[in-house]
C-alpha cells in the first residue's frame, strides 16, 4: 500500500515537473521571439535611418550647399559684377537688377531652394530672388529687417542657421545656409550666399527621400548634443533628447512617448538625423518581463531535473537492478558482439578521433606554409589602415613586435631583392621590421623600435649612401608617429605625404613628414579652384602677363601646401579639365587645340616643374588660339550690332536692348565695339539718334516734344542741347535753315 501510494505522488510530481517545463520552452520561445522581433525592427530602423541620412545629403543638402554657388559662377558676367561690387563699396541698379535676376534663376533651377540671396558684409546689402535688402544705411533701412542675422557672421562662416522671415503676414521657418562665395576678395569683403528651404518643405523632401516611413513616423534633426534644431512638429524644437539614451534600443520623449530611436551621424551636413518610430506589438513592450520569467522558469527547470532524477532514483532503482541482474546477456555463437558494448570499443573511438585532429593540425599548417605571405601582408595592410589592432604577437604570421612604437616607411618604387635586404642590413638588431606590399602596389617598411623616431631617418640617410653609389633612384618617405589610438594609421599617411614631396623637385632622397603639419586637402582644393576660375578669366580676356603671374603664384601655393600623393593628380586633373572647358565653350574640341589628350597628358605629368612649364606653355597656346577665333566673331557682332541701330526704333533703342538682341553682356558689347571701330558705342548711338532727329526735322511738320519722343529722349531741354552740341544749332534753327541749305554736324562743320 505504502509502495503504490509513493508510485502515485512520483506521477504526480512527473506530471508538475514536465508542465513547468513546457512553460518554461514556452517563455522561452516568446523571449526569443520578442529578442528576434526586436533586433529585426531595430537593424531595419537603423538602415533606414542610414538610407535616410545619404539621401538627404545627396539630394537635400549638399543641392543647398553647393548648387546655388556652382549655378551663379556659370552666370555669364556675375564674376565680374561681385568683384566690382565687393571692390566699390556699392552697387548700381542695373548691378542690383542683375543679381536678382541671376539669384532668381539660380532658385527656380535649384529644386530644393526656396531663397538664395547674396549678402556684401561690407556693404550691409541683401540681393536675392525677392529683391534688395540694406541693413544698415538709414535711406534703404528696413524695420525688423528679415536679415538682420547676417550682420554677426565674418565673411568666412560657413553655418546651417534656422530662422524665420515674415511672407503675407505670417511667420515662416527656414532652415538656412550661408557659406562664403568662391573667388579672391579683400579682406572683409568676401560675398556669402544665403540658401534657404522652408522647414515644411524640408520634411517634406526627407520624407520623399525615405518611402518607407509610416505616417507616425518621426524624423528629428539635431546638433551633436542632442538638442532637436528642427521637426515637424514645431513645439519640440528647441527639446533635447535623452543623450544618454541615444545608443540604446529604446526611450522616453518628454511627452511620455516611449519610440525606438536611430541615428545616423553626417559630418557633411553638420547635424544628426533621427529617426523615431512609435512602439507597435504586444512582444516588444515586454522584454524585461519576459526576461525575468525566463530566469524563473530556468531556476524551476533546474529544480524540475533534480527531482526527476531523485524519483528515478528513488522508484525506478530497484527494480532496474533487480531487471539487470536477472538479465542473461546471449553472445551469439560466432563470436559477435553482446548486447553491451565492451570498453575496448570506446577507446579505438576517442583514438580514431584524435588521428583526426592530428590530420587537420597538418592541414592547416600546410596551409599556412603555403599562403602565409599572403596572408601575413593582408593583415599588415589592416593594420596601417586601421581595420586591424596589434594587442600582441600572431606567431601564425610570424609577426612579433616587442614595442608598442611604430613607424612607417615608404618606398617611392620596388626595389630589388639585392637592394631591399641592403637597406634593412642597415638597421641594428633592436629594430623589427616588418617588409609588404600595400594594396596600392607601395612597398611598404613598418619598423618597430624602442628608440628615437628621428633614429630611422637618420639609418636612412646612410643607406642613401649606398644607394647613391649604385646609381638607384630610391627614395624614401618617412611617417612621424604621434600620441594617439591610431598612431600606425597616422604614420602611414605621413609616410605616404612625405613621399609626395617627390613632386617638388627636393635634391634629397630621404624625407619626412610630422603628422602636426598635416594640411587640409579639402581646404588645398577650394583655394586651387578659387585660382582656376581666376586663371581661365584672365586666359579669356587674352592678358598674357597677369596670366603667367597667376600660374606663378598657383605653383607656389601647391609648393607650399604639399598636398597627398593623390591630391596632386587631383590637382592636375581639375587643371586640365578647366582648360579643357575654355575650349568646350568655343564650341571646339581640346584636341583641335592642344593637339592631344590633354587629360591624360596631365595625369601622368611626374613633377612640379614640368606641371609648371606645361601649364605655361598651354596657356598661352590657348590665348593664341582665343585671339584667332575672336577676331572674326568681334567683327560679326560688331557688324550685326551696327545693323540693329540702323534698323531699330531709336525710342527703345539701347546699350542694354543691343546686347540683349545679340545675347552678350554690355560691357562685353562696348569693348568689342571699341576695339573693332575704335570709337565708342555711346558716341555711335548718340550719333544715330542725331541722324534720325535731323531727318525727321527736315522732312516732317513734328513739334520738338514729339520728335524728342521718337530719338528716345524723355526731357526736350537735353534733348536740344544735345542736338546743339552735335550740329552747332538748335533744332529750330535747324528747321529754318534746312529748307535752304544742308547743316553739317558742328565737329565737322569746323
Amino acid at each position: 500500500m505504502k509502495s503504490k501510494r509513493m508510485v502515485n505522488l512520483a506521477s504526480i510530481w512527473i506530471i508538475v515537473i514536465f508542465t513547468v517545463i513546457a512553460l518554461t520552452l514556452l517563455g522561452i520561445f516568446a523571449l526569443v521571439y520578442s529578442s528576434v522581433l526586436n533586433r529585426e525592427m531595430n537593424s531595419t530602423l537603423r538602415e533606414e535611418a542610414s538610407v535616410l541620412s545619404d539621401n538627404a545629403d545627396y539630394q537635400i543638402l549638399e543641392p543647398l550647399r553647393g548648387e546655388p554657388a556652382r549655378r551663379l559662377a556659370a552666370k555669364e558676367g556675375f564674376a565680374d559684377t561681385v568683384q566690382s561690387v565687393s571692390l566699390r563699396g556699392e552697387a548700381g541698379s542695373m548691378e542690383i537688377q542683375a543679381l536678382s535676376g541671376w539669384c532668381a534663376a539660380v532658385c527656380a533651377a535649384t529644386p530644393p531652394c526656396d531663397r538664395v540671396e547674396l549678402y556684401f558684409p561690407e556693404t550691409g546689402m541683401a540681393v536675392g530672388s525677392d529683391g534688395v535688402h540694406y541693413l544698415d544705411d538709414k535711406k534703404y533701412t528696413v524695420r525688423e529687417s528679415p536679415y538682420s542675422f547676417l550682420a554677426g557672421l565674418e565673411p568666412e562662416s560657413m553655418i546651417w542657421l534656422r530662422q524665420t522671415f515674415s511672407e503675407n503676414g505670417e511667420t515662416v521657418p527656414y532652415i538656412v545656409y550661408v557659406r562664403p562665395m568662391p573667388g579672391v576678395f579683400p579682406g572683409g569683403k568676401t560675398p556669402m550666399i544665403v540658401s534657404a528651404v522652408r522647414e515644411e518643405k524640408l520634411h517634406t523632401l526627407l520624407r520623399q527621400s525615405l518611402r518607407t516611413l509610416g505616417d507616425a513616423d518621426m524624423v528629428f534633426l539635431s546638433d551633436i548634443h542632442g538638442v532637436i534644431w528642427s521637426a515637424e512638429d514645431t513645439s519640440r524644437v528647441g527639446t533635447v533628447l535623452p543623450i544618454a539614451q541615444l545608443n540604446a534600443q529604446s526611450c522616453r520623449l518628454e511627452d511620455g512617448q516611449e519610440v525606438l530611436l536611430a541615428e545616423s551621424a553626417s559630418s557633411a551636413s553638420g547635424f544628426i538625423y533621427v529617426l523615431a518610430r512609435p512602439n507597435s506589438g504586444w512582444f516588444r513592450n515586454y522584454n524585461s518581463t519576459f526576461s525575468l520569467w525566463a530566469i524563473l522558469c530556468m531556476l524551476l527547470l533546474g529544480a524540475g531535473m533534480v527531482a526527476v532524477l531523485w524519483v528515478l532514483m528513488a522508484h525506478y532503482s530497484r527494480p532496474m537492478r533487480r531487471l539487470i541482474r536477472h538479465y542473461a546477456i546471449p553472445e551469439s555463437e560466432q563470436g559477435g558482439n553482446s548486447l553491451v558494448s565492451s570498453p575496448s570499443e570506446h577507446f579505438s573511438r576517442i583514438e580514431t578521433a584524435l588521428r583526426d585532429m592530428s590530420k587537420i593540425k597538418v592541414q592547416q599548417d600546410q596551409f599556412l606554409r603555403q599562403n602565409r605571405p599572403v596572408l601575413r601582408a593582408a593583415w599588415l595592410n589592416r593594420l596601417i589602415t586601421g581595420e586591424a589592432h596589434y594587442t600582441g604577437p600572431v606567431p601564425e604570421l610570424e609577426i612579433d613586435f616587442p614595442y608598442p612604437l611604430f613607424q612607417v616607411v615608404m618606398l617611392s618604387d620596388i626595389p630589388s631583392p639585392e637592394t631591399e635586404e641592403s637597406i634593412l642590413a642597415c638597421f641594428p638588431e633592436g629594430f623589427k621590421t616588418a617588409v609588404f606590399t600595400s594594396r596600392e602596389k607601395e612597398r611598404v617598411f613598418l619598423i618597430n623600435h624602442g628608440m628615437d623616431p628621428d633614429a630611422v631617418p637618420g639609418i636612412l640617410r646612410q643607406a642613401s649612401e649606398s644607394l647613391e653609389e649604385k646609381n638607384i633612384p630610391l627614395v624614401f618617405g618617412v611617417g612621424i608617429p604621434v600620441d594617439t589610438e591610431s598612431r600606425i594609421q597616422v604614420s602611414f599617411r605621413c609616410a605616404r605625404r612625405a613621399l609626395s614631396g617627390r613632386y617638388f623637385g627636393d635634391s634629397g632622397r630621404v624625407f619626412v613628414f610630422e603628422a602636426k603639419d598635416t594640411p587640409k586637402s579639402e581646404e588645398t582644393m577650394i583655394q586651387l579652384i578659387s585660382r582656376l576660375y581666376s586663371l581661365s578669366s584672365l586666359i579669356r580676356r587674352q592678358a598674357a602677363d597677369e596670366t603667367n603671374e597667376e600660374i606663378d603664384a598657383i605653383v607656389a601655393e601647391l609648393k607650399e601646401n604639399t598636398p597627398y600623393l593623390n591630391i596632386m593628380r587631383s590637382v592636375m586633373l581639375t587643371t586640365a579639365m578647366f582648360l579643357c572647358k575654355i575650349v568646350y565653350d568655343m564650341k571646339s574640341r581640346p584636341e583641335d587645340v592642344f593637339g592631344e589628350d590633354l587629360m591624360d597628358t596631365y595625369y601622368h605629368i611626374e613633377d612640379i616643374s614640368s606641371f609648371s612649364s606645361r601649364l605655361r606653355e598651354d596657356s598661352m597656346a590657348l590665348i593664341a588660339w582665343l585671339s584667332r577665333e575672336s577676331s572674326e566673331s568681334n567683327r560679326s557682332v560688331v557688324q550685326y550690332a551696327i545693323l540693329h541701330i540702323r534698323n531699330a526704333d531709336p525710342a527703345g533703342l539701347s546699350i542694354q536692348s543691343i546686347a540683349d538682341a545679340l545675347g552678350i553682356s554690355t560691357g562685353h558689347l562696348s569693348r568689342l565695339f571699341h576695339q573693332e571701330t575704335g570709337r565708342k558705342l555711346m558716341d555711335y548711338l548718340q550719333e544715330t539718334r542725331m541722324e534720325h532727329a535731323a531727318r525727321l526735322l527736315r522732312e516732317n511738320e513734328l513739334t520738338n516734344e514729339q520728335i524728342c519722343a521718337a530719338v528716345g529722349y524723355s526731357r526736350v531741354q537735353y534733348f536740344s542741347s544735345k542736338f546743339r552740341e552735335y550740329y552747332g544749332v538748335t533744332p529750330n534753327e535747324y528747321r529754318r535753315k534746312s529748307r535752304s541749305e544742308q547743316i553739317a554736324p558742328a565737329e565737322t562743320a569746323g
